[in-house]
């Protein structure tokens, strides 16, 4: 069957579901959310999307992947994107122009 990496799936509350994949089976998933996301971008007005958090261990081997559809501002990404050694983020950013004034 191949190499397995667990999964989970999590909201804004916690841990909805977790399991078991087929490491081939990655790409294919990671794209669906990647679409999910960007209608959730449109439909929300957020400034970010974060939709999967890939997670490697000492050997840089991947372990997990964490998967979310979590619509958020600057400040919210930039605390997580700040967080993570030994992992790759998967988020969506707005295209909005900002001005100082």
């Amino acid at each position: 069957m191949g190499k397995t990496i667990r999964w989970s799936m999590k909201d804004p509350a916690g841990c909805v579901q977790r399991g078991q994949m087929p490491l081939c089976q990655l790409p294919g998933i990671l794209r669906d959310f990647e679409n999910s996301a960007a209608e959730t971008l449109r439909r929300t007005g957020a400034d970010h999307v974060l939709y999967a958090v890939k997670i490697y261990n000492t050997e840089d081997e991947l372990t997990a992947v964490q998967f979310y559809m979590n619509p958020m501002s600057d400040e919210e990404f930039s605390k997580v994107a700040g967080k993570g050694r030994g992992t790759m983020i998967y988020a969506l950013h707005s295209r909005k122009v900002k001005v100082a004034g």
